[in-house]
Order: C-alpha cells, then structure tokens, then sequence
C-alpha cells in the first residue's frame, strides 16, 4: 500500500508541476476561452510486463501489447475499453535448487487476452482548467474487466518434473497445486480454470503533437486471482505493464472564440466593424449618429462549429441587445448569421447562418419580450467571413446592429 500511495503522490506532484508554469504564462497571453467538444479515440501501445513472483526479475520480463478505444466525455472525465495481451512468466524454486542442474529453478509462460473497462480522469486539466494549446497531460485510471489465460502448456511440463522431483526429494514438497487447463482445448486436464477478475489502476502522460495525435506512456497494475501463475500462494497475484503508444483523437477535439472579458469584445467588435459594410463606411454612420442623436448598437455573438445554439459565455450580450432596445423604443435591431468557409459545404453553412440568425431573434422575444417586427434577419452563409487564418473560427457569428 505503501508504493501504492508514493504512486499516486508522485503523480499528483507531476500534474501540480506541469500546470503551474502554463497557466502562469496563458494568464497574460491567452486571448481565447475554448470550448471542449466530446470526442472518440484509439489508441495503440506496446511494451513489456513483469509477473510478480519470488525468482529474480529479469526472467519474469515479458512482451505486452494494448488496444484501447474510448470516449472523452469532458475534459477532465474519459473512459475507455482497452484489451491488454500477449504473454505472462512465472517461476518456482524451493530446495531443490541446490541440487545442482537437476535441482534448477524452473520457468514457464501463457499467453492471455484481458479486456477492461478504465475510468480515466486527467489530472492536468483538473487543475490547470482546460487548455487544449497545452503539450503535456498527466493523468490516472481505475477499471474492471476480466483475464482469460491460455496456453498452459509449460506450466504442465514444470508441474510433471516437479512430481518426478518428489521421488528424490520430499514427497510433501510444494508443487503447482492450482494449476489450470486450456480452455481451447477438447480434453479437460484440471478441473481448474484460469479464467479471473481483474482490477487495474495507473497513470499516463501524454504529449500532444497536434489536436488530434499524441504520444503516450503509462504505466499501471493489474490484480487478478491465485490461480493465474498456477501456484498457490493465498493471496491475489499480480502482474505490471509499462506501455508506450500512439493516440489518435477522431474530429475536431475543440473550439476557440475570443476571451469574453469586455475589453477583448470591444476590440473585436470595433475590428469587424470596419467590414460589416463597405458600401457605408463606419465614419459615416457615425457622423449620421451624432448628428442626429440617434442610438446605436453593434454586438457580435460567437457559436461554436455545427451550432446554432447561444453559448452561456455570449448570452449577456443578447440581454444586451434587448437592453438596448428597452431603453429606445424607435430603435430595431438587424441580424445577419454567418458560417466559416473553412468547414463544412455551402448549403450547410448557409442553413447553419439561417438558424444561427433565428435564434437570437427566438431568444429576444421569447424571453426578453421584443416585438418580433423590431427585429430583422438575413443569413450569408459562408460568402461574407470577415476573418482569415488562424482566426477563421471568429467567422461562425451573428453580427447585430441595433438603430
């Protein structure tokens, strides 16, 4: 329990260590808020594995391999169904190995397959908040499954010298008393089976090569019942896998719109301004509004890719909006939805703009009360983006001017 516990410490460690230093550098130079998009992954890992027992180490070394498929639910949550496999070592020695070469320790091996079902939670985001321009993620996991073992044929060889052994040594002599039978095969040794339970628990690291692969090490252990290594020991057995792989995240993992604090919305606001209509130039309309006193109001509101619906983090500006017409009775409010070119087809992108527009006027009479012929809505699809390279995203928005 004791390594268990310096386990899991040394991990919390990690995770304190490799997000302090980010999140003090994204406090001064984020200029994004990030919404997470729940996703499907693979993953494919190879490595060794050490099957406790009393002989020395390096012959209990064997290959492992794991396939895991999963799904990340949040940022923090994920689970996965893995199927770990390949090979398992076991040995025995007891007086006979003084004996000379006779009484040499013997060794024997299996192969098995164990599927199990792992509740991951990543420790870097739970601490650090969520950041996906992170390279590095530390986490644990905890599941359940079960191993089926196969292929016990050594086991049976070192089980029938050691009986050869009892004729010249002690007939009371410790021998593979649990020993377990192929259940591939026909004819029934042992009423023994190898089949167990298994329960796991580690921790990973990953490092993000771009938003949908990433390189992995992990590391966990897996408990399963006495009869696994075929001796009886009274207590559970078990065996520790060291893995290193590949990660891939299906989809677009994320999405980026600007910081909603207010000095960042004025900035962009006052930046797409400039382009909202080239025929009426902004100085223009403002010369208009001074002259004549007459309010004004311009509000662009964000949405994430393939959504129409209003993020919490831009409601207050639809409250804004309907704010605003509250306090001027004359005034109407236009809305224009827009998609990004970057993503999906012209037909999507100009439905998506259509629904977008349409729900921040549902959203302004139904629950603010605006007259529905106070508002105005036009859609452009993807055939007006304001915004190129790398903020494309900030073209998947409602532009609303209210006058």
């Amino acid at each position: 329990m004791k390594r268990i516990s310096k386990f899991v410490s040394a991990i919390l460690l990690m995770s304190v260590c490799a997000v302090l230093p980010t999140k003090a550098q994204n406090a001064g130079s984020q200029k994004y808020d990030y919404d997470f998009n729940p996703h499907w992954f693979i993953q494919l890992q190879g490595g060794g594995q050490y099957t406790l027992g009393e002989v020395e180490m390096k012959k209990l070394l064997s290959p492992n391999v794991q396939l895991s498929l999963g799904y990340e639910f949040t940022p923090v949550v994920s689970a996965r169904l893995a199927v770990n496999a390949w090979q398992s070592k076991a040995g025995i020695a007891g007086k006979w190995a003084d004996l000379g070469d006779f009484g040499a320790p013997l060794y024997w091996k299996w192969t098995y397959v164990a599927p199990s079902i792992d509740v991951m939670f990543d420790m870097t985001h739970f601490l650090g908040g969520f950041n996906p321009e992170r390279k590095y993620s530390i986490g644990v996991f905890g599941g359940l499954g079960g191993n089926i073992p196969f292929g016990n044929d050594e086991a049976y060889d070192a089980n029938a010298e050691l009986r050869t052994r009892y004729y010249r040594l002690d007939p009371n002599e410790v021998q593979l008393a649990l020993i377990w039978s192929d259940p591939f095969k026909k004819e029934e040794t042992t009423k023994e089976r190898g089949f167990s339970g298994l329960v796991r628990f580690g921790g990973y690291f990953d490092y993000h090569l771009n938003d949908n692969w990433s390189l992995g090490l992990e590391a966990n252990a897996n408990i399963v019942n006495d009869h696994y290594n075929s001796k009886k020991a009274a207590n559970a057995d078990w065996y520790f896998n060291l893995l290193g792989g590949i990660k891939y995240c299906f989809g677009q993992t994320y999405s980026k719109r600007p910081a909603s604090d207010p000095l960042a919305a004025a900035l962009a606001a006052a930046a797409a301004a400039q382009n909202v209509a080239p025929q009426q130039p902004v100085e223009r309309i403002i010369e208009k509004t001074i002259e004549k006193e007459v309010p004004y109001l311009y509000e662009e509101i964000y949405f994430t890719i393939n959504k129409y619906n209003i993020n919490k983090s831009e409601e207050y500006k639809v409250r804004h909006i309907a704010d605003f017409l509250k306090q001027n009775p004359d005034a109407k409010v236009s809305i224009t939805g827009h998609a990004d070119s970057n993503t999906g087809t012209k037909s999507i992108n100009q439905t998506l703009s259509e629904k977008r527009a349409a729900e921040v006027a549902k959203v302004l009479t139904e629950q603010y009360g605006i007259s529905s012929s106070r508002i105005s809505t036009d859609a452009k699809g993807d055939t007006a983006n304001f915004y190129s390279g790398s903020n494309y995203e900030l073209n998947r928005v409602c532009v609303c001017i209210g006058k």
